[in-house]
């Protein structure tokens, strides 16, 4: 398991605004990994031109250094992962950071605030994802592949170091990240990596269309007040979001399910069910396995009587063939599930309906869980 398959298991139980990442995470995250190699393998023998491969697998840290904050404002080169930011305009703008902080902005509208004697490496990149910033209680050298390694073995026995990762807003899974709708926390610690070489926290969340992680470690000796701090500074953290057309509700209404609210409830309805989530059908459906057979599911709004015949009851719901489909009612929406061929080789499975008992533990979890 890679270093960021690891991160993001841990997130799973990130807290955002009491919104928690599926379990199946990891196993996203890594068919997309092969799905976007196999592409980039193909790309790169019809073309000539050097193609920067937009999967984690990809990082390495181009940061020039870190420094004191000294000031309200910093530039900074970095710029967000794909599409460009509305512009901030002043309504938008939070109050002035308290005395004894600073602001730090990245030059396309986001900004952090940050107490003005911490350090900040402003200008660290990846090929793809793109890290926002660097910020540590103590100096933020540059230096580091895959996580800020420099800078982490000058964290301070009492300090902190976070990083901001902001993955741009295009994803394979946007299901997977939690909307922020509240207080950011420090999400859940998980470790060591392999990595970062340490135990840290790691948290996921999407924001003005835009995705994001968030990595933290504290040193040894690090008080409570110190994660308070950090805590506070997150919570200052301002996107510029995406132009409305590229937001997720547009995408929705274009008919990119995988977009829609529904498509984050069902992906949490399989995680509560013990289904294995297999990706997705593209924006069209997400797939689900639980034995040895795969299928999809997928959502549509609700109208008229319920499709299809040969309906019974399974846990207290009516649940019809259609054609070789199952459908049944829930919140408003029809819940779709087809017998489908898993696009990866592992686990092994093969087209086919749920078991009985796999199908009493999605129907009794979709109607255990609220669609917002």
């Amino acid at each position: 398991m890679t270093d960021l398959e690891t991160e993001l298991r841990e997130a799973m139980r990130a807290t955002v605004a009491g919104a928690r990442p599926p379990r199946d995470l990891v196993e996203l995250v890594r068919r997309r990994r092969r799905r976007r190699s196999t592409r980039q393998v193909a790309v790169s023998a019809a073309a000539a031109a050097v193609i920067v491969a937009a999967v984690p697998a990809s990082l390495a840290l181009l940061s020039v250094g870190g420094r004191p904050a000294t000031g309200a404002r910093s530039a900074n080169s970095s710029a967000p992962a794909s599409g460009k930011p509305a512009p901030p305009t002043k309504q938008h703008e939070q109050a002035p950071p308290p005395r004894g902080w600073a602001r730090h902005r990245d030059g396309a509208g986001d900004y952090i605030d940050t107490p003005a004697a911490w350090h900040i490496s402003n200008r660290a990149a990846l090929a793809e994802p793109v890290v926002l910033w660097v910020i540590g209680t103590g100096p933020v050298p540059s230096g580091g592949g895959c996580a800020p390694t420099a800078a982490l073995r000058q964290l301070p026995a009492d300090g902190a170091l976070f990083q901001v990762i902001d993955y741009g807003g295009s994803v394979t899974d946007p299901y997977v990240f939690p909307p922020r709708r509240g207080p950011l926390a420090l999400g859940p610690i998980g470790g060591p990596y392999e990595c970062w070489g340490i135990k840290t926290h790691l948290m996921v969340f999407r924001d003005g269309g835009r995705y994001f992680q968030v990595q933290t470690v504290f040193g040894a000796k690090a008080p409570a007040s110190l994660r308070a701090e950090v805590t506070r500074s997150l919570n200052t953290l301002h996107i510029a979001p995406l132009p409305a057309g590229e937001q997720p509700a547009a995408l929705c209404q274009a008919g990119q399910w995988t977009y829609c609210p529904q498509a984050a409830w069902l992906n949490q309805v399989l995680s509560n069910a013990h289904v294995l989530n297999l990706g997705n059908q593209g924006t069209r459906a997400i797939f689900g396995g639980t034995g040895q057979r795969s299928f999809a599911l997928w959502t549509t709004t609700r109208r008229g009587s319920l499709p299809g015949n040969r309906c019974r009851s399974v846990v207290g719901t009516k649940v019809c063939r259609a054609g070789n489909r199952l459908v049944w009612s829930v919140h408003g929406l029809w819940l779709w599930l087809q017998p489908a061929l898993s696009p990866y080789s592992t686990p092994p499975t093969s087209p086919g309906l749920p078991s009985p008992r796999a199908l009493r533990r999605l129907v009794k979890a979709a109607e255990t869980l609220r669609t917002r």
